[in-house]
């Protein structure tokens, strides 16, 4: 991990710069931050090689939201044939189960409550030789503008394969997941509080949502993309525990859905503001799951 450090320190400091994973080449990384604000703009992660998540429980202490994290960083790619191997399967084993917080709870606007300052306790709270019930986010993009992801694949994460908070300015496409359909909490891409985001060209195979857009999100536009097996794409859940959400001008069309247990649905709890969503027909639904 400390080669990686180094590498992206060197690339931070050059515009237009380039780090490369190597093809033919597997690294054993740990849970780490590509961080801005200081970055120079319009930097490539050339990912060609395949990284990989440890499986050893005392990397993760109590446990993390994500493992691979860019933040506030502007102009940022990644590309490239490489994988990003989350190495699910342990966790999936540990915890067959929904996490008990989740990081939303930053972003969402309590109407009649006050929000936690800090999220109760995971329910393993002790360190026993198992991995901890909070389970990461395989490859995380917070607070950034213009953002890319093309090429690579991301598989077997412990949870949410792709995920965009708090960012302006995102297209992802010709890029993949894949996890089992039985495997907990693995949407295929995750995007909240983010806008100005397109999305085509992908195959989405997990075991949650292919695409799950929550509060704060407009202007999002998706087509051409695989979904399965999975739950379908999702908006929402919208208002939970009485708060305030928020979406807005959502576009899906020209989906294929195969073995998916839904198709294209809403969800929402109680107080929600939904506008402009627009599904077109030109969906083909294979091999639907029985309920």
């Amino acid at each position: 991990m400390q080669a990686f450090q180094a590498a992206w320190a060197a690339a931070c400091k050059v515009a237009a710069s380039t780090m490369i994973v190597p093809a033919e080449h597997v690294f054993l990384v740990g849970p780490i931050s590509f961080s801005g604000p200081y970055c120079q703009a319009n930097i490539v992660f050339q990912l060609d090689g395949t990284i990989i998540a440890p499986t050893n429980f005392n990397v993760w202490g109590r446990g993390l939201f994500q493992w691979l994290e860019f933040t506030k960083l502007v102009g940022i790619t990644i590309q490239g044939d490489g994988t990003i191997d989350g190495s699910g399967s342990m966790w999936w084993q540990e915890t067959p189960f929904e996490d008990p917080v989740d990081n939303e709870s930053e972003f969402i606007i309590p109407l009649n409550k006050t929000v936690q300052q800090h999220p109760p306790m995971p329910i393993r709270s002790e360190l026993n030789g198992k991995m901890p019930s909070i389970k990461p986010t395989a490859l995380r993009f917070y607070g950034s503008f213009n953002v890319t992801v093309t090429g690579i694949t991301i598989q077997n994460s412990p949870q949410c394969h792709l995920k965009f908070d708090n960012c302006i300015g995102v297209v992802v496409h010709d890029m993949k997941t894949s996890s089992p359909g039985d495997s907990p909490n693995t949407d295929g891409i995750h995007l909240q509080n983010s806008k100005d985001v397109l999305i085509h060209s992908t195959d989405l195979a997990c075991g949650d949502d292919c695409i799950s857009i929550q509060t704060g999100c407009s202007n999002v536009y998706i087509h051409n993309v695989n979904c399965g097996p999975g739950h379908g794409i999702s908006i929402g859940g919208l208002g939970k525990e009485n708060t305030k959400a928020c979406v807005s001008n959502i576009t899906v069309r020209d989906v294929v859905l195969h073995g998916t247990m839904t198709g294209v649905r809403i969800k929402t709890w109680q107080v929600f503001f939904i506008s402009a969503i627009s599904i077109y027909s030109k969906f083909a639904k294979h091999n639907q799951q029985s309920s």
